[in-house]
C-alpha cells in the first residue's frame, strides 16, 4: 500500500500521506475508506455540523502509476458527499497541475500548499469551529516550492 489514512484531528481533518508508487487501486480503495470516515464522521457531526476537511501529503509519491483518464474515471464514480476542502501538497508541479484539473471536475474546495502546517493555517482562516486547534507534528520534509 502507497498510502495512509488516519485522523488528523478526530471527525474533522483527514490526514492522507502517499509514499513511493501510486497506482489505480490504491485510489479506489484510499476512496472508499475515506468516504467511510468522512460518513462516520458526518453521522458524529450531524446534517448542519462542520465540515469534515482533508489534508493529502504527496511529498513522498515518487509515481503517479495511473493516467488522467483512469483517475477521473474512479472519480466520476464517487457518491456525493458532504465534505469541505481537500488541501492538497504535491510532489511536484506536474502532480500539483493533475491533483487541480482532478478536484476541480469532482467539484471539490482545493488548495494547493507547501507544507501541512500551511493547509492547517489556511484550515483554521476558513473554518472558525478549527481556530483552537494546533498541529504539532514534523513537517520538515522537503517542499516541492522551497
Amino acid at each position: 500500500m502507497s498510502y495512509k489514512l488516519s485522523w488528523l484531528l478526530e471527525n474533522r481533518i483527514i490526514l492522507i500521506t502517499y509514499d513511493g508508487v501510486f497506482t489505480k487501486a490504491d485510489l479506489e480503495t484510499y476512496l472508499k475508506e475515506s468516504l467511510d470516515m468522512r460518513d462516520r464522521a458526518n453521522a458524529v457531526l450531524g446534517a448542519g455540523g462542520p465540515l469534515v476537511h482533508t489534508v493529502t501529503d504527496a511529498r513522498r509519491m515518487t509515481k503517479q502509476d495511473l493516467s488522467l483518464q483512469e483517475a477521473l474515471k474512479v472519480v466520476e464514480t464517487l457518491r456525493k458527499q458532504r465534505v469541505g476542502w481537500s488541501i492538497y501538497i504535491a510532489a511536484n508541479k506536474l502532480d500539483q497541475f493533475l491533483a487541480g484539473v482532478g478536484h476541480q471536475f469532482a467539484g471539490v474546495r482545493y488548495r494547493s500548499v507547501s507544507t501541512v502546517q500551511e493547509g492547517i493555517d489556511f484550515l483554521k482562516k476558513v473554518d472558525d469551529t478549527l481556530a483552537d486547534f494546533t498541529y504539532s507534528k514534523d513537517d520538515s520534509r522537503k517542499s516541492i516550492r522551497e
